[in-house]
């Protein structure tokens, strides 16, 4: 006789014989949801609505994340039109009372980072971070306080005069006290994403 009710057309009782088919069901007898489950639903179903509609088109994101980093659609488009205009674009910080500009990168400045960091081959990802921000910033420094550093715009022809250049803002920046360079590189880290944001793809028309 086997175990299982399932497997039993009938049991016997006495002298009866009782039908086990009918007491069981196959039906869905699960529960109505109660009115706080629906709210909540509801909820969950508006926030999901929310996400997709304000991430339904690169355009919309980009400019979610210019409003996380507070950048103006103007300042980024005011940003933008003035690398196309003058090949480059620098702001003005003061610290201490001292007065200093950084600029956008051009392409030889990463050919150069790659390039010296490939020679030095740094072994852990704090000497890496620590290389790129003083590479970085001897790339971008256009003045602090009352000294000047030139920027040649490059051309095919010219890359010893920019290396030289590059070295006297180098050899600068390496005799600033360290906290001076972490706010130097910490500035130049903001200004980076500012203008990532401005140059960025997704906010050109027809992208």
């Amino acid at each position: 006789m086997s175990g299982k009710i399932t497997d039993l057309a009938s049991v016997k009782l006495g002298s009866k014989s009782i039908d086990v088919e009918k007491f069981i069901t196959t039906e869905d007898v699960s529960e109505e949801p109660t009115p706080e489950e629906m709210a909540e639903q509801e909820n969950l179903d508006a926030l999901a609505e929310a996400i997709s509609s304000t991430y339904s088109t690169p355009l919309e994101m980009w400019k979610m994340e210019c409003s996380d980093h507070n950048l103006d659609l103007k300042d980024a488009a005011r940003i933008l039109d003035t690398v196309m205009t003058n090949g480059f674009y620098e702001e003005t910080y003061r610290m201490a009372g001292r007065v200093f500009k950084i600029r956008t990168r051009t392409t030889v400045d990463g050919d150069r980072l790659i390039e010296m960091l490939r020679e030095i081959q740094p072994r852990t990802d704090a000497e890496i971070a620590h290389l790129a921000s003083r590479i970085n910033l001897a790339s971008c420094l256009a003045s602090f306080a009352d000294k000047t550093f030139p920027h040649t715009y490059p051309s095919d022809d010219n890359r010893a005069e920019l290396d030289l250049e590059w070295k006297d803002r180098w050899d600068f920046i390496s005799s600033l006290p360290q906290p001076v360079f972490i706010a130097l590189a910490q500035t130049m880290n903001r200004f980076d994403t500012k203008v990532r944001l401005a140059c960025d793809a997704r906010a050109l028309e027809n992208f």
